[in-house]
């Protein structure tokens, strides 16, 4: 029983890292949107890697 609960706390912390990357990703993008030219296509880079993750290509960018 000991052994399910483990595994249950493991999935659970792998699927929350899962979505703060994305999520975190996702706010960086906003945020650098704003800034200068540089800025903006390295937001929008970050918004494909964010993309590619919700699409199950990378796991981790």
């Amino acid at each position: 029983m000991g052994w399910l609960i483990g595994l249950g706390v493991a999935v659970a912390i792998c699927v929350s890292g899962y979505f703060g990357v994305r999520s975190g990703l996702d706010r960086k993008a906003q945020k650098m949107a704003q800034g200068n030219d540089e800025d903006r296509q390295l937001a929008a880079e970050l918004r494909d890697v964010s993309r590619k993750i919700d699409q199950g290509k990378y796991l981790y960018p």
